[in-house]
C-alpha cells in the first residue's frame, strides 16, 4: 500500500527559499572580495616591479647622464679646438707665404752680398807655393812686386807692378817633423789691368820661383768658388774631347764647337748638351 508524500506547508517553502537566497548572497560576496584582493596583489606586484626596474635603471641612467655631460663637454672643446685650428691654419698659411717671400728676398740679398764681396776681391790674386821665408824680413808688398816682375819678365811688367797689399794667409801650427805646405800669398793690385795681365800670363805660362812651380788663382768667395768648382767634371770631359771652353765670371761655362757658341749657367745644362752633342 503506497504511503502518501507529506505535504509541505507554506511556511516551510518560505524557509527553504530564504536559505537559498543566503547561500547565493554569501557566494556573491566571496567572489567580490577575491577580485578586490587580486587587484590589490596586482597593484602590489606592479609597484614592486616598478621599484625594481627603477632601482636597476638608476645606475645606468646616472652613467648615461654622465656620458651626456662628457659628450657635451667634448663637443664644446672640439668646437673650440676647430675654431683655433681654423685660425691657426690661416696664420700658418700667412706664415708660409711670409717665409717664402723672406726666402726669396734673402736669396737676392745673399747673391748681392756675394757679388759685392767678389767685386771687392776683383783686384786680388792668390799665389800658391812660394817657399816659406823667401821674404827674409822684407816688406811683403815690395817682395811680391819684384817677384812678379822677375818671374813674368819685362814683356808683362816693364817695371814692378803697383800693389796695395800683400800678405800670407794665416796657417796652422808648423813643426820640423811635419812641415806643412807653404802658406798662400794674397796680393792686391792697385790697377785692375795689371792684375788681369798677371792672371792671363800665368794661365798661358809656367810661373817658377827658385825652382818651385807657382800657381796663380783669382781670389773668390767660398760660395762662388763652390759654384765654379761644380763645373770641374764637365770641364774635364770637354778637355778630353778637345772642345774649346772658358769659365766666365762669375760661374758660367762657355763652349765653342766650330761656329757654334753656347753658354751654360749650370753644370747640368752643360752635361745635357754634351750628351746630345755626342749622340749626333
Amino acid at each position: 500500500m503506497n504511503n502518501p508524500k507529506p505535504k509541505q506547508t507554506r511556511s516551510g517553502k518560505q524557509a527553504a527559499s530564504h536559505e537559498e537566497e543566503e547561500v547565493c548572497e554569501t557566494g556573491h560576496l566571496t567572489m567580490q572580495q577575491l577580485i578586490i584582493e587580486l587587484d590589490k596583489q596586482r597593484q602590489y606586484l606592479k609597484d614592486d616591479l616598478s621599484t625594481m626596474i627603477n632601482d636597476s635603471i638608476r645606475p645606468v641612467q646616472l652613467s648615461v647622464d654622465s656620458l651626456k655631460e662628457q659628450v657635451q663637454d667634448f663637443t664644446v672643446r672640439l668646437t673650440h679646438t676647430e675654431a683655433l685650428a681654423g685660425e691657426n691654419f690661416e696664420k700658418l698659411t700667412q706664415a708660409e707665404g711670409t717665409i717664402k717671400s723672406l726666402e726669396a728676398r734673402n736669396k737676392i740679398i745673399f747673391e748681392r752680398v756675394d757679388d759685392l764681396e767678389n767685386r771687392s776681391r776683383r783686384s786680388n790674386l792668390r799665389i800658391i807655393n812660394i817657399p816659406e821665408g823667401s821674404e827674409r824680413g822684407r816688406d811683403p808688398v815690395e817682395f811680391m812686386s819684384e817677384l812678379l816682375k822677375e818671374c813674368m819678365g819685362p814683356d808683362v811688367f816693364p817695371r814692378p807692378p803697383v800693389l796695395e797689399r800683400a800678405h800670407r794667409t794665416p796657417g796652422g801650427s808648423r813643426s820640423e817633423h811635419q812641415p806643412s805646405p807653404p802658406r798662400t800669398f794674397m796680393v792686391c793690385f792697385h790697377y785692375f789691368q795689371e792684375k788681369e795681365k798677371a792672371l792671363r800670363w800665368a794661365r798661358e805660362h809656367e810661373l817658377k820661383y827658385k825652382g818651385c812651380s807657382l800657381r796663380v788663382y783669382p781670389d773668390l768667395s767660398a760660395a762662388l768658388a763652390k759654384k765654379r768648382a761644380a763645373f770641374n767634371a764637365i770641364k774635364h770631359e770637354l778637355y778630353e774631347r778637345k772642345i774649346i771652353f772658358h769659365l766666365l765670371h762669375p760661374a758660367r761655362l762657355r763652349v765653342r764647337v766650330g761656329d757654334e757658341t753656347r753658354v751654360f749657367d749650370t753644370p747640368k745644362d752643360a752635361e745635357t748638351w754634351l750628351s746630345g752633342h755626342s749622340n749626333k
